[in-house]
C-alpha cells in the first residue's frame, strides 16, 4: 500500500518548505542550479494529514531536489518518487547530505557535473585591471539587444532565453559589460541571491576572440569588488569540462569546496 502522493503545483506553494530545505545545506547553494530547480516540475509528497514535503523533476526526469520534513520519512517517500514519478537519475551537490545519500542508495553510476566555489573570508583580491582601450559598465535597456546577439554567439544559448534572462538582470542593475569602443567583449553577473541573503552569485562569459588574456579573472574580481560595495559574499560555479573557467575563477581567489553530481540509478 502506498504511503504518499505526489501533487503537482508550484515553486511558490512550497516556499516554506525550500526554506527549511535549504536550511539543511551545509553551504550556500549554487544560485543558477537553483534557478533550474524552480524551472523544473514541482511536487508536494503529502501523507493522510497532509503536506510533509516536496520535490523537483526536470523534463529529463532527473530529480533536482528532495525534502521531507521527517527524515525518518525520507527513504519510503524517496523510493515511492523515484517509482511513480519515473525518475532515472539526479542532480545533486555535496552540500545537500540528506538528499546525496539518498540517491547514493540507489546509485548505479556517478559523475562529477560542476564545481562550486567560494572566497574565504581572508582573502585578500587584486582589484581589476583591464586592457587599454577597454571600459566596464553597468549595462542598461538599449544594450539588450546586443548583449543578446553576443551570449547567443559565443554560448549557444536560446536568444528568447536569454533576452528574459538579460532583461531581468538589467533592470535590477545586476549586468555589467566590457567594452571595447561599441563592441562587446564581455560581459559579467552579479546577482543578490533571493533565498541566501548574505550571498551573491557571478559568473562571466568572455567573447572568443578575447580569451586567454585574463579578462575572465579580471571580470570576476570587478565583480568580487561589487559584490562587497553591496555587504554580500560571491559564490560562483562552472561545469568540470571548462578547464578554462576554472584557471581564470581560481586566479580570482576562488576556492573550489563542493561539487553538483549527476547520479545514474
Amino acid at each position: 500500500m502506498s504511503m504518499f502522493t505526489f501533487l503537482p503545483t508550484s515553486p511558490e506553494s512550497l516556499a516554506d518548505l525550500k526554506a527549511k530545505y535549504r536550511a539543511t545545506a551545509i553551504v550556500p547553494l549554487d544560485g543558477m542550479w537553483e534557478a533550474f530547480t524552480g524551472m523544473a516540475n514541482q511536487f508536494s509528497i503529502n501523507d493522510n494529514k497532509g503536506a510533509i514535503g516536496y520535490c523537483a523533476v526536470d523534463d529529463e526526469q532527473k530529480i533536482l531536489q528532495f525534502f521531507v520534513s521527517a527524515p525518518a520519512n525520507a527513504p519510503a517517500a524517496f523510493n515511492q518518487a523515484i517509482e511513480w514519478l519515473d525518475v532515472a537519475s539526479a542532480v545533486v551537490s555535496t552540500a545537500e547530505p540528506a538528499f546525496l545519500g539518498l540517491c547514493m542508495d540507489h546509485q548505479k553510476s556517478v559523475a562529477e557535473h560542476a564545481i562550486m566555489y567560494h572566497l574565504a573570508d581572508d582573502m585578500v583580491c587584486a582589484a581589476a585591471e583591464f586592457p587599454r582601450g577597454m571600459a566596464i559598465r553597468s549595462m542598461d535597456k538599449p544594450d539588450l539587444k546586443t548583449v543578446v546577439s553576443f551570449a547567443a554567439d559565443t554560448i549557444g544559448a536560446d536568444a528568447g532565453w536569454l533576452e528574459s534572462y538579460f532583461s531581468g538582470l538589467i533592470s535590477r542593475g545586476e549586468l555589467y559589460g566590457l567594452w571595447q569602443g561599441s563592441t562587446l567583449v564581455a560581459t559579467g553577473e552579479c546577482r543578490p541571491s533571493t533565498t541566501q541573503p548574505e550571498f551573491a552569485d557571478v559568473g562571466m562569459i568572455v567573447g572568443t576572440g578575447h580569451r586567454g588574456k585574463g579578462i575572465a579573472t579580471n571580470i570576476l574580481r570587478q565583480l568580487i569588488s561589487e559584490s562587497a560595495a553591496l555587504g554580500l559574499k560571491p559564490i560562483c560555479s562552472t561545469e568540470c569540462s571548462n578547464i578554462a573557467a576554472q584557471k581564470a575563477i581560481a586566479k580570482a581567489g576562488f576556492t573550489a569546496y563542493h561539487r553538483i553530481l549527476e547520479i545514474a540509478f
